[in-house]
């Protein structure tokens, strides 16, 4: 984005559709062409815009989209998005006539749901499409295997309804020990097996998630779901060396304010931040409220992980700022200073010449916690293409 169209807005995220575009391709590459591929763009495409990334997706050739819930479908049909829409998670008997009044196709988990989507389809007059979702491991919802051929030719009985697909989640497809996800694949490819002995047939067979699509390549079956990969993130680090992947997402604010401090000054609540020399802090107007440095707690995978959460926590309370993520300007990397503010970001950019109010900052956030009313901008070919307020 050139200086001339870059945003009046003091924060915008930047969104590459031509960076999604080229990750998706090389996920067609992996997969090949004989395998069909689902576009995940459940939690507004992972902060990027479900309607503007489904647009994009349908367009490369995507043969289906991915969303969780009844509601983030309605937003693509409503935006006029045709393709197939799979709602992956389980949902109330009153979010029901959802599929039927938008053409939504339904995951069965349980024997309730198969009455509520009949009722909702009979009501309506139409027939709503349904992939079953079996129980191999992840322990979350669906049907348990035992269950899966009597539903199944229940749903097939069914005029209101239409069987359509199959499938399950990997819970450790990331993992380097790949035996449990083998024990998952194992429990589907039965259950499958069961259903063309029951004479049920043709179902679209899907498993494979983002690390099971560049490390476990006979399980990606008649479709495979990528979601983090279409976004230009590895599932782990280290899988990154299988995939070129570009980024498609970048959170930017304006410096609206510098000031330099003595050594010794303090800054910030708590005056967690002091100065150990003459500093510069640039301020950005971006803060907690914004999703900066909100961050989901998780568990520690063993003694070694507990230890090294430990230390990095304990290095920042004392005040060593390398270890936080760099906010980048085009003269260089500056570290957060001090506590995030609700909505004050301040930055060390000492030894970074030239940073005045109006520098253009990449700050580092998780995605999905990104404050949805915080406007969303799109390039594609190097151009601004649109902009819009998130429909979060």
């Amino acid at each position: 984005m050139t200086q001339e169209n870059m945003p009046n807005d003091s924060r915008w995220v930047e969104v590459d559709l031509d960076a999604i575009a080229s990750n998706y391709q090389q996920i067609r590459q992996i997969i090949g062409p004989q395998v069909k591929l689902l576009g995940v763009v459940k939690a507004d495409a992972y902060g990027h815009g479900a309607v503007e990334v489904s647009r994009k997706l349908t367009g490369l050739g995507a043969d289906m989209l991915g969303v969780t819930t009844p509601e983030e479908g309605r937003v693509l049909r409503e935006a006029k998005i045709t393709a197939p829409i799979l709602v992956f998670g389980a949902f109330l008997p009153e979010e029901a006539v959802y599929y039927a009044r938008y053409g939504l196709t339904a995951t069965v988990a349980s024997r309730e749901a198969v009455g509520w989507l009949r009722e909702a389809a009979a009501a309506s007059a139409c027939r709503i499409n349904v992939h079953l979702k079996v129980e191999t491991g992840m322990g979350r919802f669906g049907l348990w295997p035992e269950e899966v051929v009597a539903v199944a030719r229940e749903i097939s009985a069914l005029p209101e309804l239409c069987l359509e697909g199959v499938y399950s989640h990997l819970a450790t497809a990331m993992w380097k020990d790949k035996s449990y996800a083998r024990k998952q694949f194992a429990i589907f490819q039965k259950v499958c097996a069961s259903l063309e002995e029951a004479g049920i047939q043709g179902l679209v067979k899907h498993l494979a998630n983002s690390a099971a699509i560049l490390e476990l390549p006979e399980m990606h079956l008649d479709m495979v779901r990528a979601g983090t990969l279409l976004y230009g993130q590895a599932p782990v680090p280290r899988l990154a060396q299988k995939i070129s992947l570009k980024d498609s997402w970048s959170l930017k604010a304006k410096v609206i304010y510098v000031k330099t401090l003595p050594a010794g000054h303090t800054a910030g609540y708590g005056r967690t931040f002091k100065a150990r020399r003459t500093t510069t802090l640039a301020v950005l107007p971006v803060g907690f409220m914004d999703g900066i440095q909100v961050e989901p707690v998780l568990k520690p995978a063993g003694l070694l992980d507990l230890i090294k959460g430990m230390a990095k926590l304990l290095l920042r309370y004392c005040g060593y700022q390398k270890l936080g993520s760099p906010v980048q300007f085009p003269q260089g990397a500056g570290r957060i200073a001090g506590k995030v503010e609700m909505q004050l970001l301040m930055v060390d950019v000492s030894g970074l010449e030239g940073v005045t109010v109006g520098t253009v900052a990449s700050i580092p956030a998780r995605r999905t916690a990104v404050n949805a009313g915080i406007r969303r901008v799109y390039l594609e070919n190097g151009q601004m293409l649109e902009r819009r307020e998130n429909l979060g």
